[in-house]
């Protein structure tokens, strides 16, 4: 009998071991989460979600601090700097008109970017149109077959190294386009538009951003 009593100890003893050791290698959600249905999470599967949750977290991390750092390094544009085909930010109509005629095409619209105030927009036959608000420049755009520069020479078909050379580093460059922002205003600046490794479209003042 006292031999009986004892095997059955010890049975229970390996099956306690052996409940514990599947209880610390799972983890089993109640089935009440789940419409009633028991569900088994393997404990490695659980530790590597988390290590790569933890990768993608420290990642992140570095990438933001890599952009802070280039931010920090990004060159500005100077308000008197802003100029495209000879025409400045702010601008009047009178002083495009006085250098470039009559557009070959006007147009109008209200835009909620500006409060739901009409933009007159002017549109040259050489690859120039310029976004008028209050009777001033907003945005001038030169695009291709167009032979404007920008303030410092940039001009469609400039080699982005060469646009790099003379206005430094972008502030961000966001698809295709390399953006520098102006001193005053991050949503003024210009937008170098690059394809092969070569401009091809160019955008100053208001950008949208």
């Amino acid at each position: 009998m006292g031999a009986a009593f004892v095997g059955i100890a010890v049975v229970a003893g390996i099956a306690g071991s052996i409940a514990l050791d599947v209880f610390r290698a799972a983890v089993t959600v109640p089935s009440s989460a789940d419409g009633g249905k028991r569900i088994t999470i393997a404990r490695d599967s659980v530790d590597q979600t988390l290590l790569a949750d933890d990768a993608a977290k420290r990642e992140a991390e570095v990438m933001r601090q890599k952009r802070a750092e280039e931010q920090r390094a990004a060159a500005r544009i100077a308000r008197d700097a802003l100029v495209l085909g000879e025409i400045t930010y702010g601008a009047s109509e009178m002083d495009v008109r006085a250098r470039y005629g009559a557009p070959f095409e006007v147009e109008s619209e209200r835009s909620m970017r500006y409060a739901g105030k009409e933009v007159v927009e002017y549109d040259y036959t050489d690859g120039l149109s310029l976004d008028f608000v209050d009777g001033v420049v907003r945005l001038v755009k030169v695009s291709k077959h167009s032979a404007l520069t920008s303030g410092k020479g940039v001009q469609i078909g400039t080699p982005v190294e060469e646009l790099r050379r003379v206005y430094g580093e972008p502030s961000m460059v966001y698809g295709e386009d390399y953006i520098y922002f102006s001193e005053e205003d991050p949503t003024v600046g210009f937008a170098f538009e690059v394809e092969h490794g070569r401009v091809e479209e160019i955008k100053m003042g208001d950008l949208g951003l």
